[in-house]
This record gives structure tokens, sequence and C-alpha cells, in this order.
């Protein structure tokens, strides 16, 4: 993964159009921001329901911190107006301006509660989900707008992908509790989910169109940097959540309250 971050990253555009061709291509290498790759998704008919409802949890957090990053980003990039202004729209979406004025989040909030019993206000935040939300955070608070901008790229580059991630494992988890509600079309949570599959087409498009007349070749590489780095952050997000499923499933199956609380002793020696 450093070789094709280094490659990227140090190699000459000549226009946008190539620029953006390429970042797609990087893209594409990172296997967890795939829907057939995922890591999480790859291995989840052999997660139990604990594991799966850990990343949903998990997930519900990064959702709810993401209008926070646009934000951050929308303030930052003020004098670029047109991205601004693509931000802003982007924002009053989720705020609800085509959902009848009911904010996203309140949709996932209510849809996770009534569909899968899970209470998204009353998260615990996992220590690598609160780093991983730090980082993007440190991203979009950049106060260079080419590096931002790229951000934001990858940011709606990976985004149907990551909705088609997070409905294969919802799915699963449903599946598994028998519940099968997530399954109707008349669900809360399968209209959050599959209503940001719509959502989001088109908006990499329009982004980049706003971004295009702010580019040039002095600042392309820092675009490519910002672009890089959020690639790189949320697919290193997916592996270590896959890993921390492993010990929610060792701290359940051992009986410790929390997957932070292990006790060697106290396993090895059964006390």
């Amino acid at each position: 993964m450093r070789a094709i971050l280094k490659y990227y990253k140090n190699k000459d555009y000549n226009n946008f159009e190539e620029l953006l061709s390429d970042l797609r291509e990087a893209r594409d290498k990172f296997n967890n921001l795939n829907s057939s790759t995922n890591i999480i998704v790859d291995t989840r008919a052999i997660l139990n329901t604990t594991q799966l409802k850990f990343v949903i949890e998990q997930y519900s957090v990064f959702s709810k911190e993401a209008i926070h990053m646009l934000l951050d980003a929308m303030i930052r990039n003020h004098d670029w107006p047109e991205l601004f202004k693509e931000l802003q729209n982007n924002i009053d979406e989720e705020k609800g301006q085509e959902t009848k004025g009911i904010p996203h989040l309140e949709i996932m909030r209510r849809g996770y509660e009534k569909d899968l019993n899970i209470l998204t206000d009353e998260v615990k935040i996992n220590l690598i989900t609160k780093s991983f939300i730090n980082k993007m955070r440190k991203i979009f608070n950049n106060n260079d707008n080419a590096y931002s901008a790229g951000a934001l790229l990858a940011f709606e580059g990976v985004a149907i992908q990551e909705f088609h991630i997070i409905d294969k494992i919802v799915k699963e988890y449903d599946q598994q509790n028998k519940n099968l509600k997530v399954q109707e079309n008349n669900t809360l949570t399968n209209y959050y989910i599959n209503g940001h599959k719509d959502f989001e087409i088109g908006h990499e498009e329009h982004l980049a169109n706003s971004i295009k007349p702010y580019v040039t070749k002095n600042n392309m590489k820092k675009i490519v940097t910002g672009y890089l780095d959020v690639c790189f952050v949320i697919s290193l997000w997916w592996e270590q959540m896959y890993l921390e499923s492993e010990q929610v499933r060792f701290s359940e199956e051992n009986q410790l309250q929390d997957a932070e609380e292990f006790n060697v002793e106290s396993v090895i020696f059964k006390k």
C-alpha cells in the first residue's frame, strides 16, 4: 500500500481530468473501499451478531460525524466560492432538503432503533473509532484548500460503495437475528441506506466541477495527497474494526464486560 501511495503522490499530472482518472484508479486499489472486497463484507457470514452489531454501531458514529467534517471543510474553503456552494448543497441534503425536512441522521436513528434494536445515541465509541474520527476531522480542518478539496473528492468518491458495504453488513445482522425487517422496502433503515445510494449519485462529479476552476499545476499534488489520505484512513479503519470485532468476540466468549477490559491472568487461569 505504501508503494501505491508513493507512486500517485509523486507522479506529475498534466491536467485535472488526468488527475481525476488516476485518483479513481488509486481508490480502486484499496480493497476495503469496495463492497465486494471489504474485509467485513468478506467475512460477515462467520462474524456473530455481537460482532456485526459492533461494526454497525461504530459506523453509525462515523455517519453522525460526517456532516461536521463537511462543515469544517466548507468553512475552511470559503474562499473557493464554487466549492463552498456545492458543500452547502450537500449539507442541505443531509439536513433533509429532499427527505421532507427530516435529516438523514434522524432517519438512521429511528430506523436502526425500530428495525435493528440498535440505539445509536447510546453507542460507546471505541478507541479505534475515536482515533479514526480525530484523524478525519484533522484532515478536513486543514487550511490548505487544495488538500481539503482532494479529501472531499475522496469522501464523495467512496460514499456509494460505503453504503453498499453497510447495506450488506446490516442485512447479514438482520438475517442472523431472524428479524427480516430490513428486507422489506418500507423500513426506515432500507430507505436510509438505499436512499443514500441514490443521493450520492452525481455528488462526486458536481464536486469535481466545483473544484476544477481553482486547480493549477502547483496545487495538483496537494489534491492527490488529500484524496489518498482519506482513502488510506478509511481503509485502515475497516481493517482495525475487523480486528477489534475479534476482540469483541473474545470478550463475549470469556464473559468480559468490555472489549477493552482484558485481564490475561483471569482468562488463562479461569478466575
